[in-house]
């Protein structure tokens, strides 16, 4: 009885201690999820959500914030949202527009008097300009956050629609459904797998174990096809959508990069400033150094 009982606490002691060296050793990374918000939030910087910037409502959105307080996402946010965390898709939160187009800020020429207010309140550094000249928004960088209207004292900033909006393409339809036959695989000059596309077309990852990128669009898989699914320009729409998707990410990184930079300068700038006294406060205390060194 005694050596059973020396076992059972042995073998729990042993438990104890690979349970304690795997949290030890084997830590999690909080930011993990974080990270995974942060990369699906549009990268604005608007602080329409009630937070300064992306990753701040990306940290809240962890912690448990709702998953409906960002209006350039919109409602496709929101569902991806709902979807990585496992949440219930909700309406946009009460008291916030959805921005239905991307937005681009305009400075009217003639109006403009130079305060320089608008650069300052840029979250992106995406205008340019000088003390009393005229300023200039950089197109490639504006988010559309709204963030420079407020302190505009002459009110010469517009908010104008990005005109054509590229748009991911949906799978193209076809009557006669693909049947796997396989009869495209051996005439590929590419040695793809074209039918796979069908049953990827909505997955990257899948996408890429497949190689479908490397379709040069020669039109034979179309040709061989017996149910005349037009292969071809599904695979165009696929290559279409990826491409979007690696421009939407390099925006949403480069403008999260200038967002930390001029946080960065910012603080820098806090930190090295030098508040020199006024006037009357300097005379006062040269009158009481001199008192001082008088007594």
């Amino acid at each position: 009885m005694i050596g059973s009982l020396a076992l059972m606490l042995g073998t729990a002691l042993t438990i104890f201690a690979l349970i304690f060296s795997a949290k030890r050793w084997f830590k999690e990374d909080p930011g993990t999820l974080e990270h995974l918000i942060l990369q699906t939030l549009p990268q604005t910087q608007c602080a329409q959500c009630g937070y300064p910037g992306c990753r701040p409502y990306a940290q809240a959105i962890a912690a448990g914030e709702a998953i409906n307080r960002c209006p350039p996402g919109g409602d496709t946010l929101i569902a991806t949202l709902a979807e990585l965390l496992n949440r219930e898709i909700v309406p946009l939160a009460d008291g916030l527009k959805a921005v239905p187009t991307p937005l681009k800020a305009r400075i009217r020429e003639e109006d403009c008097i130079g305060c320089t207010l608008c650069i300052k309140a840029c979250p992106v550094d995406a205008i340019i300009g000088s003390q009393n000249l005229m300023h200039s928004v950089i197109d490639a960088n504006c988010t559309g956050c709204e963030l420079c209207l407020p302190p505009c004292p002459v009110d010469c900033i517009d908010l104008v629609a990005q005109v054509p909006v590229t748009t991911e393409r949906s799978k193209p339809a076809f009557p006669t459904p693909c049947i796997f036959c396989g009869a495209c695989v051996p005439v590929c000059p590419k040695q793809l797998s074209p039918h796979v596309l069908l049953l990827a077309y909505d997955q990257p990852e899948a996408q890429r174990a497949a190689n479908l990128s490397g379709c040069v669009e020669c039109t034979l898989c179309d040709q061989v096809c017996p149910s005349e699914i037009p292969l071809t320009k599904t695979f165009q729409s696929m290559k279409h959508n990826s491409q979007l998707r690696a421009e939407q990410k390099d925006f949403a990184e480069a403008t999260e990069q200038r967002y930390l930079a001029r946080e960065r300068r910012i603080k820098t700038v806090e930190q090295t400033v030098i508040n020199r006294p006024k006037a009357d406060a300097a005379a006062s205390l040269i009158n009481q150094i001199k008192r001082d060194f008088s007594e």
